[in-house]
């Protein structure tokens, strides 16, 4: 793949029960900034599919891209970062792994057990509006979480694909060096997983890698879609800014 940017490549991953169509709203100001967008689809796999394929993708472009993903993407985007493959990762309201991934886990099975439960069951489910709503997309307005569920939502296996993530997310061999600065970012009103799991995260990292960048942000006032899927690219602007910062 041959690109045209001023800035490189960013390559897009998103999460559980999303449509690679969440990302539209961040494409038009991507591109804007001088970036490539690319975006990597998935349906249904595991994460060490997802994983694969995202390694697959970077192989054809000419150099490391930045990777931006949502929450199992996160874990993806902090793996091919450690792994060598990204010049930089952004990873917004990500799944934990590890010691981290316990307060999310608590949370969600004392505060949203239907939501949970989905994560049983074998076959591909995808959470009820009510579920989306109360959970996913809690702090805009109804319309806009109505819009973002019809236009984004898809069935997925959920247990498969976050069991996956939490076992999988690190590299196998720990103090593997890292290439590239690392932004953690945490929703303040995110009911699926919780702003004191990312906290942890960001310490665990800051603890194993002290030499490396590795930035945490909290927006207050955000839930777990962090403004994906709609006109609020307040989460995009700080990241374009923290590309900037990064000479990137």
């Amino acid at each position: 793949m041959e690109t045209g940017s001023e800035r490189g490549v960013v390559l897009l991953i998103h999460g559980l029960w999303f449509h690679q169509d969440v990302w539209t709203p961040w494409l038009a100001e991507l591109d804007e900034a001088g970036y490539d967008a690319v975006v990597l689809p998935w349906a249904d796999p595991s994460f060490g599919v997802l994983l694969t394929a995202a390694r697959k993708r970077i192989e054809a472009l000419p150099a490391r891209p930045v990777v931006i993903g949502h929450g199992v993407g996160g874990a993806v985007a902090e793996r091919l970062l450690s792994d060598g493959k990204a010049a930089a990762a952004i990873s917004l309201a990500p799944v934990p792994g590890g010691y981290p991934a316990v307060p999310a886990a608590a949370h969600l099975f004392r505060h949203w057990t239907q939501i949970a439960l989905l994560g049983l069951r074998g076959n591909a489910v995808a959470p009820s509006f009510p579920q989306f709503r109360q959970t996913i997309a809690s702090a805009g307005s109804t319309a806009d979480a109505r819009k973002l569920y019809e236009s984004c939502v898809v069935a997925a296996k959920p247990r498969a694909v976050l069991m996956d993530a939490v076992r999988h997310r690190t590299p196998a061999r720990n103090g593997q060096p890292r290439r590239g600065p690392l932004l953690l970012v945490a929703g303040g009103k995110d009911q699926l997983v919780s702003e004191t799991s990312i906290a942890l995260l960001h310490r665990d990292y800051r603890r194993r890698q002290p030499d490396a960048v590795t930035d945490y942000q909290v927006f207050p006032g955000m839930d777990h879609t962090l403004g994906l899927g709609t006109q609020g690219v307040v989460v995009l602007f700080y990241c374009l800014d923290w590309l900037t910062a990064q000479n990137m």
